[in-house]
């Protein structure tokens, strides 16, 4: 189960140790506990795995996530914080384009009058900021790990015990 460090309480990066439990980062349900003879963690609730890397410092997903980008964290002695993603400057250079290409394409096609039975209230200023919104959303759902898209289905249900 859980212990809280003994020391005194600051915002300091303490080592992950792989002989305890601590509780899971992403579902706040279960507790994440070593799995196996690996240098892994899985949560008992949501079964995401997870590897403390860099020294101990950071806690991050085991699994290849392929062009996913997911959170890492660091723990504190009493709870987890945000660390940042697994994102590479490759993939926040091309979510940019890809989120930016939509809106220049569409404020060309506005500016030279391309499109010649246009509405009057489709104008740049109130088209720009919606094209971008939606492009944006659809990148950020294609290439985030969200909780839904890992759980494979109804957890086995553990036999009750009778006294």
């Amino acid at each position: 189960m859980f212990k809280p460090s003994q020391q005194q309480f600051s915002f300091r990066q303490q080592v992950i140790t792989l002989n305890q439990g601590y509780p899971c980062p992403r579902c706040n349900a279960g507790v994440m506990e070593p799995f196996g003879l690996t240098e892994t963690f899985m949560c008992n609730a949501c079964r995401r795995s997870y590897v403390p890397l860099k020294g101990g410092r950071f806690l991050y997903p085991a699994k290849l996530m392929g062009w996913k980008i997911a959170p890492t964290f660091w723990w504190d002695g009493f709870r987890w914080h945000w660390a940042g993603t697994t994102a590479t400057t490759r993939q926040l250079a091309t979510i940019v384009a890809l989120s930016l290409i939509p809106v220049v394409l569409l404020n060309l096609v506005l500016c030279y009058d391309l499109w010649a039975g246009r509405p009057d209230w489709c104008n740049p200023i109130i088209v720009s900021p919606l094209i971008g919104l939606l492009s944006i959303q659809f990148v950020y759902f294609m290439c985030w790990d969200f909780d839904f898209l890992t759980r494979t289905g109804e957890q086995p249900s553990r036999p009750v015990e009778h006294q």
